[in-house]
């Protein structure tokens, strides 16, 4: 758990005050991390991995757990900020990747299935798809960023410590676009023949598209690790090359850090 421990305290210090609104009590608390509170946020290593594989029932307990070993509100750890703490937690600098690429697909997946069920399914079936489409969101650390609030962390340093080129903030940008762009052709072939159908269909699409998204950012991730570099294999479909594309990007801003 060093990696993990030493993710959190190096990633997350500077962001942790930023997510918090920037109060400077809050960021004392994230900068300070001494080793009582190293050990408590271990203890919640093993949860907060299986959060990062979308399971729903460890999470929310693993949300409130760190926040208050970190002394934040759990709710300040659902932005991109959050997302990058989360995953550093489990992977250090690689994990605060993938956290911040997970953040970043699942909010693309999510205003994707959104719009699709806002010009596709009947009124009547949308109430219940909404709701399966907040279940997926609300398990995916930083899904309910918006992009504008995502690259004002990038901005600002908010994640990596310092401030990015303005080079490797604008290939994320780049990237991203074409992430958000891709995502509404991934959910299709929808059941529906009820709401409840309709509603199961959506959330099983999106858990699917989600559940691979993740194992190809994590190749980027593995290889940010093992080589200190990040490049894309590729042989994916369009957006799965897509989302390998944003997380060597992102790999690339932290590693600039």
């Amino acid at each position: 758990m060093s990696d993990g421990s030493d993710g959190a305290g190096g990633v997350g210090s500077s962001g942790g005050g930023n997510a918090a609104g920037n109060d400077t009590g809050a960021t004392s608390g994230v900068d300070g991390l001494g080793d009582a509170v190293s050990d408590a946020v271990s203890g919640l290593a093993s949860a907060v991995s299986d959060a990062l594989g979308l399971d729903a029932n460890g999470f929310s307990d693993a949300m409130s757990g760190l926040a208050g070993a970190l002394g934040l509100d759990a709710q300040d750890l659902q932005d991109i900020v959050g997302a990058a703490m989360i995953g550093a937690l489990t992977g250090g600098l690689p994990g605060a990747v993938m956290g911040v690429v997970n953040g970043l697909v699942g909010g693309s997946l999510t205003e994707a299935a959104r719009d699709t069920v806002s010009s596709q399914m009947p009124a009547a079936m949308q109430p219940l798809a909404n709701l399966a489409i907040d279940a997926f969101a609300s398990r995916v650390p930083g899904a309910n960023t918006t992009v504008e609030s995502a690259l004002s962390s990038f901005a600002t340093g908010a994640i990596t410590g310092r401030a990015p080129s303005i080079g490797d903030l604008g290939a994320v940008a780049r990237s991203l676009t074409d992430v958000q762009s891709l995502a509404s052709g991934t959910i299709s072939g929808l059941d529906l023949s009820s709401p409840q159908a309709a509603a199961t269909s959506l959330e099983g699409a999106l858990g699917t598209r989600f559940a691979g998204a993740r194992d190809i950012a994590a190749g980027v991730a593995d290889r940010f690790a093992r080589d200190g570099v990040a490049y894309a294999d590729g042989g994916h479909d369009t957006f799965g090359n897509a989302v390998e594309s944003l997380a060597v990007d992102v790999a690339r801003m932290f590693a600039g850090r």
